[in-house]
């Protein structure tokens, strides 16, 4: 119509204007390339300056927040081809393609790319067909490839301390101090700006050295330039009241706590849990998951970790089960984070297998082209294979030592031999005949021969030990009591076994110095006989187990460090993270303990850490008891597991 002719006519009149820089209110200039890629990094697909996108005749690969190849030709030169058929078809989603794209698999990721475009590359020059990369694709794999070497290269300036980021790290305490009614110390300083900066990286240092208040001043400060809006933390349950404690004594009142906690005893069902996790987060700048919680919601904690949300695993070590169902989530949770800071004392107990999941965690894009280990390399490193793994490793992760913090070194451990008496002995060797292809179980029962023999005629279910023997895989060996009357006979002969003595001797002396102590065992039975006999002796003692109750637990806690206990008898595998006893004990007997050496490093640092005035003793007491082979040679599990 000539209404719409006009229209049009007139369009091309303003665009004339502008393009020839005529009109009179708007100077129009030539795009400089600054501007032009400013422009690009907002560009989601809309804008077209690309000129193989006008290509014609060819297949295109290109990427629009997905990976996609647009077939402008014959789509049968390569659909029908062994190329397609053996090499890319495991890459398509075929699901979301048609005729004309073939869309990708979402979670591949550059690294993929880069084979994708290189396979295509060569069959393109082999068979004569045209094949052109768009620059954004191009684009986004460089600027993925350049992110982890630039961050390595910031993570060694900031531990160095270089002139270069001064300025950076002058500015950032600023604010954070600004923030903050209680002050970091220098080097939590220097921590929380390194985990600041590098976005996504790992804190090593000692427990009690200030991992949560370092973090917590990522969060002010980023919560203070407004790009995030809360903490995610995922942890174990013991960190919970920490978490809620540090937030509250360093912010003060400049910042309101407002905690959602997946623990919280008015959400009693699944249901309950997972309606509060959508309609009750919004206002909630803390909110805690436990790792045991994460499968359970895993959805709506995705939902949660957006890019205004700082996601902190606390004592990573718990997810370090390689193929874990926990570490997979963990990764699920994590891909869309934009800071993560991951937590532990002892990132490396076991072998440097251990770090796997976290490095995956942290830069899953990364891992393959940057990191590239395998698992042999991981379990079993040549010496030059250690030199480069931690020259790899040193830019991503942050570390205070206790020597920094001039915590008072601690006593020599004092090892106790104690000589099994000959009831005992004959047990010994009948358990190591019976069990002498199965060292788990034999480990099992020789820790209960130790603490109470009548253990042993009760059917042994290995897979309640997982957690605390830190085994990962499946279990399906079950134990069945098949023993002969000799051996019912020497259980019954035996009412208080040599090393139960012992420990009650050792704990009655320390006591009787006026000293609280903390007994660390393995089995409930153990501390519930110790507890019974301390009590019989007039001490005050309470025990603190899987089973006790939250609250009861924090209770029991709070009596220990006021001085109305005299023992705390527990076990490293609930009391071993996030509890600090130094300011009122300095002993430590270890009854039992297992080959998992997290939990003994957890368990010493619970009385030995910041905040010891100088001269302090920190005293360790490692019982062993020491058997007779029929050979006549000793043998102690204990010893065994100690060194």
């Amino acid at each position: 119509s000539e209404f719409d002719y006009a229209k049009i006519t007139k369009c091309k009149e303003v665009f004339e204007k502008l393009w020839t820089d005529t009109e009179k209110k708007i100077v129009v200039r030539d795009i400089d390339d600054v501007v032009l890629n400013e422009i690009l990094s907002y560009n989601r697909g809309q804008i077209t300056v690309d000129k193989t996108q006008l290509e014609k005749d060819c297949f295109l690969l290109d990427y629009d927040t997905e990976l996609k190849l647009e077939m402008k030709t014959d789509s049968s030169i390569l659909l029908n081809n062994r190329i397609y058929k053996l090499r890319l078809k495991r890459y398509i989603d075929s699901q979301r393609s048609n005729d004309n794209v073939l869309r990708f698999k979402s979670h591949y990721t550059y690294v993929a790319f880069k084979k994708i475009i290189n396979m295509l590359e060569i069959d393109s020059k082999k068979r004569n067909y045209r094949f052109f990369v768009t620059d954004r694709l191009k684009r986004f794999i460089s600027e993925k490839e350049l992110f982890i070497d630039k961050r390595a290269q910031i993570g060694l300036a900031i531990k160095n301390r270089d002139e270069i980021v001064r300025k950076q790290y002058e500015d950032y305490k600023e604010i954070v101090d600004k923030e903050f009614e209680r002050k970091l110390r220098e080097k939590q300083m220097w921590d929380s700006f390194f985990m600041f900066t590098m976005k996504k990286c790992s804190n090593f240092s000692v427990p009690g050295s200030g991992k949560t208040a370092s973090a917590l001043g990522v969060y002010a400060y980023l919560h203070k330039k407004g790009l995030v809006k809360r903490i995610v933390m995922i942890g174990p349950i013991n960190s919970f009241n920490s978490w809620i404690d540090e937030f509250k004594a360093c912010f003060g009142g400049k910042q309101e706590l407002s905690v959602f906690s997946i623990q919280n005893s008015t959400l009693h069902s699944t249901a309950d849990k997972r309606r509060a996790i959508a309609f009750n987060t919004g206002g909630s700048n803390l909110i805690l998951f436990n790792y045991e919680s994460i499968g359970s919601f895993i959805s709506e904690i995705e939902k949660l970790v957006s890019k205004d949300t700082l996601l902190i695993f606390d004592e990573i070590h718990k997810i370090k089960a390689i193929g874990g169902v926990r570490a997979t989530y963990a990764l699920e949770i994590a891909r869309k984070a934009s800071y993560i800071i991951a937590m532990t004392g002892t990132p490396i107990p076991n072998s440097y297998t251990d770090i796997r999941n976290l490095l995956e965690i942290l830069f899953h894009d990364e891992y393959d082209d940057f990191f590239g280990f395998s698992m042999q390399q991981l379990k079993n490193p040549e010496e030059q294979d250690i030199q480069v793994l931690n020259k790899k490793l040193q830019p991503f992760f942050c570390r205070t030592t206790k020597k920094q913090l001039l915590v008072p070194e601690a006593n020599g451990d004092a090892i106790i031999v104690i000589n099994a008496s000959e009831q005992e002995n004959k047990l010994f060797n009948i358990l190591r005949l019976k069990y002498s292809k199965n060292k788990l179980a034999l480990i099992i029962r020789l820790l209960q021969l130790e603490s109470n023999p009548s253990l042993l005629l009760e059917t042994l279910d290995i897979s309640e030990f997982a957690d605390i023997l830190d085994i990962s895989k499946d279990i399906d060996q079950i134990d069945y009591v098949d023993f002969s009357e000799d051996v019912f006979n020497f259980v019954k002969e035996i009412s208080v076994t040599k090393k139960f003595e012992k420990c009650i001797s050792l704990a009655k002396n320390l006591l009787m110095s006026r000293k609280k102590i903390i007994i660390w065992c393995i089995f409930k039975d153990s501390m519930s006989r110790l507890n019974k006999s301390l009590s019989a002796l007039g001490y005050s003692s309470e025990v603190i187990c899987g089973e006790t109750d939250k609250n009861d637990r924090q209770e029991i806690i709070t009596k220990f460090k006021s001085g109305e206990i005299d023992c705390l008898i527990t076990n490293p595998h609930t009391l071993a993270e996030s509890v600090s006893l130094h300011n009122i004990c300095h002993d430590a007997i270890y009854f039992e303990y297992s080959y998992n050496l997290v939990h003994l490093l957890q368990s010493k640092d619970r009385i030995h850490r910041l905040g010891l005035p100088d001269g302090q003793y920190t005293q360790y007491y490692f019982l062993e008891e020491q058997y007779v082979t029929n050979d006549g040679e000793p043998f102690s599990l204990d010893e065994k597991i100690y060194d």
